[in-house]
């Protein structure tokens, strides 16, 4: 479920919860609460980007 971006000029990643909490927030027009289940969701998008920086990290 992973799709590539062009953002700068370098391909980067949307992790899955990424993903999932970005169709979940893009259905609401004013602020608001964010729920506990998407602060999972955003918890699990920070871990799974560091892993993927870390990553590319590794392979340069």
């Amino acid at each position: 479920m992973e799709k590539s971006l062009k953002t700068g000029g370098k391909k980067g990643l949307v992790t899955p919860s990424t993903a999932l909490l970005n169709q979940r927030l893009a259905t609401f027009s004013k602020p608001r609460i964010l729920t506990e289940y998407e602060i999972k969701l955003l918890r699990q998008s920070k871990v799974e980007i560091a892993e993927a920086i870390r990553k590319m990290d590794e392979s340069e």
